[in-house]
């Protein structure tokens, strides 16, 4: 059930400390509706800090010494074949110079690799640490709000290890490296916070289309970056879609290479906002010894005023830090914040209404689709009908029969035949037919289809009129959703001074001064994209695009209407004119000197291209002419109503002094647009009840066992959850398989040699949930296969190419007769004079003529070797001494 009772007012007048100003912005939200998805802390550095020095050689070395230079605290790692290398492996002499010599004791083979950092202690780096607050409100828009310190450290300074990368099994990046020490980037997010080097004086806001925060470690996203051109690690810093990155190793070349191993490309973050509560130029960090020290009048408990409106679906704030310190030449602006949905005034629903006409001559199917950009809705969707024409029905198959979205709505008839007539008007009304399979759709084909009877006019036959009428439900996505705040002005690298003189004469008049534009490390929104303070950030235009410039339209004069709102000297900023002693505060145009009633619009958003998108919510614009901050403004709502309470909407009036949309041109047609907050009769939103938890995230491997032989290919098929989308997904096996073609849901592997392997699958969705199934591979060698064949002798005849002849008492053959069993014919002609034939195999009898015999014959015998033995013998003897013969022993078949 809707929650309503989760505030006792949305009005707010309150005070900050400097020090949690992001955390005090992020409880506001989270006490008035929204809730906060996220805090983390990103530190950014160069890449060169966590990189390794990885020395490779093979053992045994013809000369088993390994040199190694001096290192910061000694620290090296000593890898055999991917493992740690036991100390016993090996013995490690301490040079004069520092340097180090490592001897290999003899026996020790296999692929040694020493890792260590060439990073010395006199090394200095850059490092950027961000605090991020994820929040979300009632319409599930996300906003994030982040703040910003810079710290330049001497390595030897921080009393930290250098945290270069090594091998982890753990692969708690994905990669196969990890620091071996995180102790420094620990260190440097606790100086932050301790000596308050954030900066003070800027907060950052950007928007989100999701979250995902799988990078995050402890509370922390570690990220390095290759350089840090046009101030890449700042963007990095305040960038939520790259949340880590490591080095790895090449798995066919073992070369180093820089991954970015968590990133979220689909969470669409926004430029980002820079938003100044004061000229940047009048604080700064110096090194005092090997101290920090921030030279400024604004400290951690230092005030923030912090007043506006705010629900579960939108606020609308004023910041303003102490002024106290520089008062003048507009240095510490009071600025706006607006975050949230705003009013599309529209209503949820939208409808698209079709007129078509059907003609027909026997059988004849017409269609027409329908597309919406809205999704469909049944409720208040509805087709009339209007028909004539040779349709009365007295004749089979003489009918029009309507389909829409697959739905029969009828097949139809008219009673009597009219001739078709091109007016509507004369044909038969056949009533209003409800739509109802079309929920969610965004097209709908419609299909009238007549019978073979209808055929009694020519070329028409009928005409049928359709009036579709769909409802559509235009915030199906949700309401939309706008950002913008405002700044003092930044004036890059100018000193104080200059700075302040740059801020006392900024020209609010001149449409093409703009302030930077931030994007993420992997965004650029061409062409227009908003930086939420020379414009108002609208996170989705009407048709799609993202984070987009709209404009701030209103009831506004001329602006260049007297009277002239700058001073004398020419500045234009608020403070310099809003002051009872210049013309501006003595013209009665607001309020009106003779209704005391002021002139209100409320603040509608444009663009160039799309035109009117919607309103800002609980709020209104006047022109700041002789109304003063603090003063309550009425604004009819219910003349009518009986208390007098429900007649008025009370709004706070405040003139915001910074750069922003309400203050510069082109946003604002009139500068500056006094703001108008509402502090009395609002409605509270419904807050959402929160989602329920989700399912858990399981996985499962098939084969999940398998027993092959080396030199087989395995292919593994995957289940997972899918209750969210995947982020990643990794296929791990042992370095002695080869991998093939691989997805979310297969991969297949060639185990090259035997042994028991386990592949394993893991999965990450956009929950954060991970999870992960094995499968176990038995390998077995391939078989011995059996021992060549005996060769034949020497002297075997092949069978089937000799005919062999010849004569006298006795005659012994050898003939070869292959692998193969069969069926062997033997052919013979003794001639005149009578011989005996026998066939042996192994002194086994195979075949014989039994008897001496004289003339031509065949034997016929069955062949089955055994053992390898492939040779008969055939014997040919006769009692005469002299006598002529051959034969021919064919190959068995």
């Amino acid at each position: 059930m809707a929650d309503t009772s989760y505030q006792p007012t949305p009005w707010l007048e309150t005070m900050l400390n400097e020090e949690h100003l992001l955390t005090g912005l992020a409880g506001i939200c989270t006490s008035n509706g929204w809730t906060e998805l996220a805090s983390f802390t990103k530190v950014t550095f160069l890449n060169k800090l966590i990189k390794p020095t990885i020395k490779r050689f093979y053992l045994p070395l013809a000369h088993p010494e390994i040199e190694l230079p001096a290192l910061l605290y000694d620290d090296y790692y000593v890898y055999l074949d991917g493992e740690p290398c036991p100390s016993s492996y090996y013995q490690v002499t301490e040079n004069a110079d520092g340097t180090r010599t490592l001897l290999f004791e003899p026996g020790v083979t296999g692929m040694a690799a020493v890792y260590y950092s060439d990073v010395q202690g006199t090394a200095e780096f850059d490092f950027y640490v961000a605090k991020h607050s994820i929040v979300r409100n009632a319409s599930g828009h996300l906003f994030g709000m982040a703040q910003l310190a810079h710290l330049h450290e001497q390595i030897a300074d921080t009393g930290c290890k250098v945290p270069f990368a090594i091998i982890d099994p753990d692969r708690l990046y994905g990669t196969r490296l990890a620091p071996q020490d995180s102790g420094m980037f620990s260190r440097v997010v606790q100086k932050a916070e301790e000596d308050w080097l954030y900066e003070g004086h800027t907060l950052y806001f950007y928007q989100l289309e999701k979250w995902i925060g799988n990078g995050i470690r402890d509370g922390l996203m570690i990220t390095g970056w290759d350089n840090d051109t046009d101030g890449a690690l700042k963007r990095l810093a305040l960038d939520a879609e790259i949340q880590s990155t490591m080095w790895d190793l090449d798995q066919n070349t073992q070369a180093l290479q820089f991954k970015v191993t968590d990133k979220y490309q689909q969470m669409y973050q926004s430029p980002i906002v820079i938003s100044h509560t004061r000229i940047p130029q009048l604080e700064y960090v110096d090194k005092l010894a090997m101290a920090d020290v921030k030279h400024t009048n604004w400290w951690s408990d230092s005030k923030v005023f912090v007043k506006g409106f705010v629900d579960g679906r939108s606020l609308m704030l004023i910041l303003m830090a102490d002024a106290a310190p520089v008062w003048d030449r507009n240095a510490v602006p009071a600025i706006p914040l607006y975050m949230g949905d705003f009013e599309t005034g529209e209503g949820h629903s939208e409808s698209s209404d079709r007129e078509l006409v059907f003609e027909f001559y026997k059988t004849e199917k017409k269609t027409s689709t329908i597309i919406t950009s809205s999704p469909m809705v049944n409720k208040g969707s509805y087709v009339k009908l209007w028909l004539m024409g040779d349709v009365d029905g007295d004749l089979p198959d003489e009918a029009v029969t309507v389909t829409i979205a697959g739905q029969n709505i009828g097949s139809f008839t008219t009673g009597r035949a009219d001739e078709p007539e091109d007016s509507k008007s004369k044909a038969h009304y056949l009533g209003q037919f409800d739509i109802t399979n079309i929920e969610g759709k965004n097209s709908v084909v419609i299909e009238a289809r007549s019978g073979s009877g209808v055929s009694g006019y020519a070329p028409v036959a009928a005409r049928m009129w359709l009036d579709v009428h769909i409802e559509t439900d235009k915030q199906a996505e949700g309401a939309p959703a706008a950002l913008f705040s405002g700044s003092a002005l930044s004036s890059g690298r100018a000193d104080a001074e200059r700075a302040l003189q740059a801020s006392g004469s900024f020209d609010y008049d001149d449409a093409g001064e703009r302030q930077e534009l931030l994007l993420p490390m992997m965004k650029d929104y061409v062409h227009y994209p908003s930086n939420g303070i020379d414009s108002v950030m609208v996170k989705r235009t009407k048709y799609g695009a993202r984070y987009q410039a709209h404009y701030i339209a209103w009831a506004v004069p001329s602006n260049s209407m007297p009277p002239v709102r700058e001073n004398a000297a020419g500045s234009k900023h608020p403070r310099a004119w809003t002051s009872y002693a210049n013309d501006a505060y003595k013209y009665q145009f607001n309020p009106s000197r003779y209704s005391d009633k002021a002139h209100s619009s409320r603040a509608t958003l444009i663009h160039p291209e799309d035109g009117k998108y919607g309103t800002l919510r609980n709020v209104i614009l006047v022109p700041p002419l002789t109304i003063m901050n603090g003063d309550e403004l009425k604004a009819s709502k219910d003349s009518c109503a009986d208390d007098e309470n429900d007649r008025y909407d009370v709004y706070s009036y405040y003139l915001v002094e910074g750069i922003s949309p309400l203050t510069k041109r082109p946003a604002t047609a009139f500068r500056p647009a006094g703001l108008g907050i509402l502090k009395e009769g609002y409605l509270l939103p419904e807050i959402p009840p929160p989602p329920p938890e989700p399912p858990g995230m399981t996985a499962s491997v098939s084969p999940s066992y398998a027993t092959v032989t080396e030199g087989d290919s395995v292919k593994f098929t995957s289940d997972y959850s899918r209750h969210s989308p995947l982020t990643n997904f990794t296929w791990e096996a042992s370095s002695d398989v080869n991998r093939g073609l691989y997805s979310a849901g297969a991969a297949s592997f060639i185990f090259k040699a035997a042994g028991r392997y386990t592949v394993t699958f893991t999965v990450w969705n956009e929950l954060g949930q991970k999870a992960s199934a094995s499968a176990t591979i038995v390998v077995n060698p391939k078989p011995v296969p059996p021992p060549p064949p005996v060769p034949p002798p020497s002297n075997s005849i092949q069978c089937g190419r000799n005919t062999q002849s010849g004569g006298g008492s006795l005659t012994e053959n050898e003939h070869e007769m292959g692998a193969a069993r069969g069926t062997v014919k033997l052919t013979y002609n003794m001639n005149s004079a009578p011989d005996r034939l026998d066939v042996y195999y192994q002194n086994q009898l195979l075949a014989s003529t039994n008897k001496e015999v004289a003339g031509s014959g065949t034997l016929t015998f069955s062949y089955n070797p055994v053992g390898g033995i492939t040779q008969i013998k055939v014997v040919v003897t006769s009692t005469a001494n002299s006598t002529q013969w051959d034969y021919l022993v064919n190959c068995p078949v």
